[in-house]
């Protein structure tokens, strides 16, 4: 699988490889699958099984991480106390947080995205849900904290839209 999409109309390209996920879920057979998809379309990943792992990581590497993917099956007190801590620090709450579940009630995730999630898919997840992640970030960076792993996306994204919407 190559790490960069191309737009077909204006040479444009997107690397993967310069984005970095930082993925949880304490269940490790299905961190495992997930890590799997996400190397396996270029993306670096970090894989931890714990929210107490999640923080520890961003405290140690925060400025090089570009998404974080979350696991709601975490014991939800800890899913909800991960994101809250996440979203006072005002490094932290610049890293696009999305959350994986398997619970697809609306309201229970939308509690997630009012605390401050930027996003959530439903699991399992497919390949192109994976090949496109980086979008749900470009689509709803906060402002003044996208990325500089991210940036480069903008103009493909300016450009795609201007081609496929005769913008």
């Amino acid at each position: 699988m190559t790490s960069q999409v191309n737009s077909k109309n204006n040479g444009t390209s997107i690397d993967r490889s310069r984005v970095k996920i930082l993925l949880c879920d304490r269940n490790a057979e299905s961190c495992e699958e997930v890590s799997t998809l996400l190397t396996s379309c270029c993306y670096q990943v970090i894989s931890v099984g714990s929210a107490v792992k999640v923080v520890d990581a961003l405290n140690e590497e925060w400025s090089s991480i570009d998404i974080i993917l979350a696991a709601v099956d975490l014991p939800i007190e800890s899913s909800i106390e991960m994101l809250k801590y996440i979203m006072q620090d005002r490094h932290f709450k610049c890293i696009p947080v999305i959350m994986l579940s398997t619970n697809h009630e609306s309201s229970f995730l939308l509690n997630f995205l009012r605390l401050g999630a930027t996003d959530y898919l439903a699991k399992p997840l497919c390949i192109d849900e994976i090949l496109n992640l980086w979008m749900h970030c470009w689509r709803q960076p906060k402002v003044g904290c996208l990325s500089p792993n991210l940036m480069f996306m903008d103009t493909y994204i300016c450009s795609f839209c201007r081609v496929h919407h005769n913008l």
